[in-house]
């Protein structure tokens, strides 16, 4: 899991820098801030979410709640902030959080799936 999110985040990282060479636009800076951040956000979450599927419901509960409003928290103080220095990177921040959690969302199903079939060379 960890090394296929890697490969992830830094192919599109790469890929990127490679359109803000190309553009030239600076703008697009705000796309790897968010790619970023949309990132962590879905690595975050499905970390949190294996840690209280090993816990009873009401603490579980209580733990993904207060989980909620840290990564809610995490995305409103990035976004504030790039408004702030930055307004006209919100587009492309938007941008790349949305896929930033698509492609890291894909990733852990993909990652989900293989292990719910097994291996196939141990068999």
């Amino acid at each position: 899991m960890i090394r296929s999110s890697f490969i992830a985040l830094l192919s599109g990282t790469a890929c990127i820098l490679f359109s803000i060479a190309l553009t030239g636009k600076q703008a697009l800076f705000g796309s790897l801030l968010g790619y970023w951040a949309g990132f962590g956000y879905t690595l975050w979450f499905y970390k949190e979410v294996l840690l209280s599927s090993e816990m009873d419901i009401q603490s579980a509960i209580k733990r993904m709640r207060r989980n909620l409003i840290a990564r809610l928290g995490m995305i409103t103080l990035i976004i504030v902030f790039i408004a702030r220095f930055q307004a006209g990177w919100l587009f492309s921040l938007a941008l790349g959080i949305v896929t930033g959690v698509i492609i890291s969302f894909i990733i852990v199903a993909m990652q989900k799936n293989y292990g719910e079939r097994g291996d196939k060379r141990s068999a």
